[in-house]
């Protein structure tokens, strides 16, 4: 039986009970943050606390976690649940009643865990671009809110027409982000991605790169994507993945991800 964590206690997940009145049920109001688990290991976790830290800011909670609290509770998930190589998926949203005003502050904290696999070398995957919806340009764009309603009708959309994923627009008409990645392209061994004031998450692998890297942070037009040598996107469950299709336009060099993915591959 899997093991959770739920406001203050460990318990079975199947005995964990969240009210109809819950305020992430009805007004999504709160953010969640996904680990990647690599031999029992939190990867990048500190990484995730500073968004965690963000978030909490942003959405007005209360705010007492440490970075010692999350990784004891952590610890103690991935041990009791025997993950290997997985994922942890902390969702916190906010307590209390009311309505569009709130009245508190405080949290409810949610923790589970997944198996799946470490790091690899991805295959190679097709875009779309998807503009029916975009992203709004401010600082909740910058977090995993779970109002993720533009991501979901962009991955519907990139199912419909056969594609891995889709590329979304901004309220200005940049690019910002893949459904559930942040985007790089590279042209003349030069390495481009959106700023993080375009509207795009502020994502833990995306910073990975940045730190290795010399990334050049621009806004970027839909054109500027379809001329580049290699674009590929990056989350944290797998890393880097190349891209090999944008819409008609194919791309066949993956030299940059292929790197840096293989040293992803060998810190962990």
């Amino acid at each position: 039986m899997e093991v959770v964590f739920y406001n203050g206690e460990f318990v079975i997940k199947s005995d964990v009970y969240i009210s109809s009145s819950d305020r992430a049920f009805n007004y999504g109001d709160g953010f969640f943050e996904t680990v990647k688990i690599i031999n029992s290991t939190a990867v990048n976790f500190p990484t995730h606390f500073e968004r965690i830290q963000l978030a909490l800011s942003i959405l007005k909670l209360h705010n007492n976690y440490t970075l010692v609290f999350f990784q004891e509770k952590l610890s103690h998930l991935i041990k009791v649940n025997k993950i290997v190589d997985g994922s942890v998926k902390i969702h916190i949203s906010r307590g209390g009643s009311g309505r569009y005003l709130p009245k508190s502050t405080h949290t409810n904290l949610f923790i589970t865990t997944n198996t799946g696999s470490a790091y690899k070398k991805n295959t190679p995957i097709s875009l779309c671009f998807y503009d029916k919806e975009c992203k709004a340009i401010g600082s909740l764009s910058n977090i995993k809110s779970i109002n993720s309603l533009v991501s979901v009708l962009a991955s519907v959309h990139a199912h419909e027409n056969n594609f891995d994923n889709a590329i979304l627009f901004n309220n200005l008409g940049n690019i910002t982000e893949a459904a559930n990645a942040n985007i790089f392209f590279v042209k003349n061994d030069k390495i481009y991605t959106p700023p993080i004031h375009e509207g795009c998450v502020d994502g833990t692998m995306r910073k990975w790169v940045t730190n290795e890297m010399d990334v050049c942070e621009k806004a970027i037009l839909k054109n500027e994507l379809l001329t580049a040598d290699e674009v590929f996107i990056t989350n944290s469950i797998n890393g880097l993945t190349s891209v090999s299709v944008v819409e008609e336009i194919s791309f066949s060099s993956f030299n940059v991800a292929n790197s840096l993915q293989q040293r992803l591959i060998n810190s962990c």
